[in-house]
């Protein structure tokens, strides 16, 4: 059979002409609008057709994608600006607590103002920046010891914010500092300062922290301040000191306390405690106490030496190495101070320690001091120097120049010397008088003259030693002070008549003001 015979044996379908399919390029009839294979359209507008169903059917896609982008996007940038809030807000709430840290509490304040800008109706910042703020206006109180005009506002809306976080749910530490951080706002302002309800907040404090150092600190010093039980108060404040064992401040508040009640020998550890503390503290306020610990030190010493004499057998139950070590510590802090120095003379002198006796009275009595007459209140200081050079058998001239200081004093206490009087840039008044003190037994009239200086208005007038001036200005002249208000009457250049009693005979005389 020829091959044209086989081809004429297919269906009469088959035997139609065929062309490749443009897209899968298998052979399909030439008048197919669609390939049985791929089943693209073949035909140019089944093609088209197609084609704008695609675009429509995309453009459909596009805008129902487009629709969802918007809110996709803002809730993006929604949810990007919250975490940077809360990035912002943690950062903020961190700084706060670092500058707290340093006690820098104004810095610390401005940090949590920051923070409550992102989440104002954040209760938690709300007490911790109200805290703050009390911490620092108290501080400023306790340091100014006056309450400024303008902090009474203050007062009043920290009072009644602190009231309302108390409303608030708060764990037991946070409501307890909060109870006593208005517990002493109250006594600062006249309307709230009522003692119940102070006694009310500093009771639930110590109700929900009884072994807290702060709270039981606060508690009994507003006992003992506001005298409401002084005795309880201080048990209160040696719970504190015991409880907080690093606290500078709580050891040397007591210990005011304690020595206002002369209780000097419970006082004088509390001092050394918070004096040895310093290195440890970082609050300010702790700070200055430690520091403040050390001139209370040398108050408690020279207020106790004055009921007790140091150098005695008995000063508190301390025996004598306890007492050299306290007056170590107290010159080690106030080496120049004159007083704590002789008391220092003092008990070295009594314990024969002659040398570091010497020592302390030479810090006692300066080299100025011997170029002047000795003072009445220096008097003893001159007397225990000299008993110190004659058992040290040192500085025979030192010895010899305190004795002459002292015999100058003795001259004092008999004559009595002017030369010049008045008010500084006015007139002054020239006497140059050196007269003997009356004394209880002289009955005598007017004053006795010892010497009148040459070159003074008195001798000019011819008065001598030996006289005795009975009337200035017809005025009776029974001492110098009388002769001061006569004089003070009169300008420069005026004369005035004097009497005198000279051996018996009373002389009248010239004398003219200058």
């Amino acid at each position: 059979m020829f091959m044209s015979d086989i081809q004429n044996t297919n269906p009469p379908e088959e035997r139609s002409v065929k062309r490749h399919c443009p897209y899968c390029k298998e052979l399909i009839l030439s008048t197919a609008k669609k390939c049985r294979y791929c089943g693209e359209f073949i035909d140019k507008k089944s093609r088209n057709q197609k084609l704008k169903a695609k675009v429509v059917g995309f453009l459909g896609l596009f805008t129902a994608l487009l629709s969802l982008f918007y809110p996709l996007r803002e809730g993006y940038f929604y949810l990007q600006q919250k975490q940077q809030q809360r990035t912002e807000l943690y950062s903020y709430k961190k700084v706060a607590i670092y500058f707290e840290s340093f006690d820098s509490l104004k810095y610390a304040q401005q940090a949590l103002n920051k923070a409550l800008d992102l989440a104002p109706n954040d209760t938690e910042l709300q007490r911790r920046l109200l805290v703050l703020r009390t911490q620092e206006l108290l501080r400023q109180l306790e340091w100014n010891g006056i309450l400024e005009p303008q902090y009474q506002t203050i007062i009043e809306e920290l009072i009644l914010d602190g009231y309302r976080l108390l409303q608030t749910d708060l764990e037991d530490t946070h409501r307890a500092q909060l109870l006593l951080m208005v517990a002493r706002l109250l006594p600062q302002d006249s309307y709230w300062n009522d003692d119940e309800a102070i006694l009310e907040l500093y009771t639930q404090a110590y109700g929900l922290l009884p072994a807290n150092g702060e709270v039981a600190f606060r508690y009994g010093k507003w006992l003992v301040d506001a005298e409401y039980d002084v005795h309880k108060g201080i048990g209160l404040m040696t719970q504190a000191v015991q409880i907080s064992a690093n606290d500078a401040l709580y050891p040397y508040e007591l210990a005011k306390i304690l020595q206002q009640k002369g209780q000097f020998q419970k006082a004088l550890p509390l001092l050394l405690r918070s004096i040895t503390l310093l290195p440890k503290q970082q609050e300010l306020q702790r700070i200055r106490a430690s520091n403040f610990a050390k001139s209370e030190l040398s108050k408690w010493l020279t207020q106790a030496d004055e009921i007790q004499n140091i150098a005695q057998d008995e000063f508190y139950g301390l025996d004598i190495e306890a007492r050299q070590k306290i007056i170590q510590q107290v010159l080690a802090v106030r080496k120049n101070d004159r007083r704590i120095n002789f008391i220092a003379a003092r008990f070295y002198f009594a314990n024969q320690q002659y040398k570091l006796a010497q020592d302390a009275i030479s810090q006692s009595v300066s080299a100025e001091d011997l170029k002047y007459v000795i003072r009445g209140h220096y008097l003893d200081q001159f007397e225990l120097y000299k008993n110190i050079l004659q058992h040290s058998n040192v500085e025979p001239d030192k010895l010899r120049e305190i004795q002459l200081a002292l015999d100058n004093y003795q001259q004092t206490l008999i004559y009595e010397e002017a030369l010049e009087t008045g008010v500084a840039g006015e007139h002054q008044y020239k006497i140059g008088l050196k007269i003997k003190k009356k004394s209880d037994a002289d009955t005598q009239e007017g004053i006795l003259v010892v010497k009148a200086l040459n070159g003074y208005p008195f001798a000019k007038a011819g008065v001598k030693a030996g006289d005795r001036i009975l009337k200035l200005a017809h005025r009776q002249a029974m001492s110098l002070m009388a002769i001061y208000r006569v004089i003070s009457n009169f300008q420069a250049g005026t004369s005035v008549p004097l009497t005198v009693e000279r051996n018996g005979k009373v002389i009248e005389l010239e004398l003219m003001i200058e």
